[in-house]
């Protein structure tokens, strides 16, 4: 069984984020990644890194939660 977990506080020290720029606070997989992609894209969302598809032949995004945390989202190649 997967799970999301909530942490009412930092889950990082306070430097981390400026050491680690690229580092994730999650990863959800999904079957295919674009059609959410494209419903994010319809509602305004900003990413940090748009809809590609990955060499290794996922195809992949990433957007900021509220907080400014990075998660991806990976799905088939489709």
């Amino acid at each position: 069984m997967k799970q999301l977990l909530h942490f009412g506080g930092p889950v990082f020290d306070s430097g981390f984020r400026e050491r680690e720029r690229d580092a994730l606070s999650a990863t959800l997989t999904l079957d295919d990644a674009k059609p959410l992609f494209l419903e994010f894209q319809g509602a305004g969302v900003t990413f940090p890194q748009s809809l590609r598809t990955e060499p290794w032949g996922a195809r992949t995004f990433i957007v900021r939660d509220p907080d400014g945390n990075p998660i991806a989202f990976a799905g088939d190649k489709g």
